[in-house]
């Protein structure tokens, strides 16, 4: 876990192996908001020893890594789940919660290090579906303990994919927008066309102080990205 202080507040960031997926956690008032639950066992252990009463769960997309987590909460707290309707429709099913991108990344450290990582790991998975308490098509907006988030539906990198902005500071942009590498389309569901078209002109919208707390990597603002891209 690392904490970190942004827009005056702690927010907790867990990062999971093997593929570095950011989880973020908020804390008030026995209350906690989770953005992108990876089932981190030390954000389980934080929520606990917090005496969290009630979890309010935001996903900016649909895939595994970023929604893993989900049931692990869901077996030990009372939760509402809320993302976009796309997202809400895929992690309905089973099937589409398969983690093949991290079994995929587990055998290729496995062909380069002789060992068994990936059949261990599919061994120890259990299939899981995610029912959503709400659900939005275009944009919406939550209120949690004083402080107000913003949705936007933000395809490319996948079907589901949004951007949450949190009090006209941050956002948290799931992997629509990383800071060293480049964002990923070619994932089923993913769209080249559509993230042109509709997430690119928005993310080149936000202003040069907004922090961006992304799905995987460091934190940074949209100036640090402007002038490394000049």
């Amino acid at each position: 876990m690392t904490p970190y202080l942004i827009n005056n507040q702690s927010v907790n960031i867990f990062t999971s192996p093997p593929i570095g997926e950011n989880m973020y956690v908020l804390i008030k008032d026995n209350k906690a908001l989770v953005i992108d639950p990876n089932g981190s066992r030390d954000a389980l252990d934080l929520l606990k020893e917090k005496q969290i009463e009630e979890i309010i769960i935001f996903l900016t997309h649909e895939h595994p890594d970023h929604t893993c987590g989900v049931p692990v909460l869901q077996n030990n707290f009372s939760i509402k789940l809320v993302c976009q309707q796309i997202c809400a429709e895929k992690i309905a099913c089973k099937r589409n919660n398969r983690p093949l991108m991290i079994a995929f990344i587990l055998a290729t450290e496995d062909e380069k290090n002789g060992t068994n990582t990936e059949q261990a790991f599919i061994k120890s998975f259990e299939e899981y579906e995610c029912l959503t308490d709400i659900t939005f098509e275009s944009t919406y907006q939550f209120n949690w303990q004083g402080e107000h988030f913003l949705f936007r539906h933000t395809p490319g990198h996948s079907e589901g994919s949004c951007c949450i902005v949190w009090n006209n500071k941050v956002v948290f942009t799931g992997d629509s927008l990383l800071k060293d590498m480049p964002v990923i389309t070619r994932f089923p569901g993913g769209s080249t066309k559509q993230y042109n078209a509709i997430t690119k002109p928005y993310l080149d919208s936000l202003p040069d102080d907004m922090v961006v707390l992304p799905g995987h990597g460091c934190h940074f603002t949209m100036k640090e990205l402007r002038e490394n891209a000049a």
